[in-house]
């Protein structure tokens, strides 16, 4: 029950920042609409195409919210929030708990509405879009981390930089403008290396259909996952022993 009424309160921190919720939700929907219909219009390339952006820019919206989860995280910390609650009978797992479900809740109302707009630009309604979804939602568990990793290692002034080179990293390594091969040499082996362009090729196949290679791609993202949150609750349980 703490748990919940500490999730509770990040979940209404975070939905009250306005400036979060358009970068999270409203920036996304619009390169969507944006991109989709000038690829209509002007024939770009089918990166673009309402089938392959929906997934990629649903990817893409992921790290605003490890972002903005971040800059939560590290304020708390700034402003004695956590250390006053760390007198309290919650363990680690409790607060760590207490961050990531209003993440999740936030990235599963990013999928669904992205999935929405997708449908006004043409996207088809079939049954991969709920085959996707707990593949979105595996996905979105790697950025809940990421931004726990950043708001326990980084104060809150340097989470803004620091998110906004890991969105262009994930922008560029994981393919969402161009697909990799284009480009080419050092440059796909890095996107290959790191797990954001699995995500994007993972939740682009399951929407499609096409299951070739999911296995590959879920537990590389799985891999990555627990990495990540190892070394976020690491950091986590160091700030509480400080």
């Amino acid at each position: 029950m703490k748990t919940i009424i500490f999730a509770r309160r990040n979940l209404k921190e975070m939905l009250n920042d306005i400036l979060s919720l358009f970068f999270m939700i409203v920036l996304p929907a619009f390169l969507l609409v944006l991109m989709v219909t000038l690829n209509k219009n002007i024939g770009l390339n089918e990166t673009f195409a309402v089938e392959n952006f929906v997934p990629s820019i649903i990817i893409f919206s992921f790290p605003f919210s490890a972002m903005f989860s971040g800059v939560l995280v590290s304020r708390d910390r700034s402003n004695s929030f956590l250390a006053r609650l760390f007198v309290s009978p919650l363990k680690a797992h409790h607060y760590i708990v207490g961050y990531m479900l209003p993440l999740l809740i936030i990235s599963f109302i990013q999928i669904i509405f992205l999935y929405i707009v997708g449908i006004f630009l043409g996207l088809k309604i079939s049954i991969y879009i709920i085959v996707s979804l707990p593949f979105l939602v595996l996905i979105s568990f790697l950025f809940v981390n990421v931004g726990l990793l950043f708001g326990s290692t980084l104060k809150e002034q340097q989470v803004g930089g620091v998110g906004s080179i890991f969105i262009q990293f994930v922008a560029f390594l994981g393919g969402v403008w161009f697909p990799l091969e284009i480009v080419g040499g050092a440059f796909e082996i890095a996107g290959k290396i790191l797990p954001f362009y699995h995500c994007i090729q993972l939740a682009q196949k399951t929407l499609a259909g096409n299951f070739q290679n999911v296995l590959l791609h879920t537990a590389i993202i799985i891999g990555y996952t627990i990495l990540v949150a190892l070394l976020a609750i690491f950091s986590f349980k160091k700030k509480m022993i400080e």
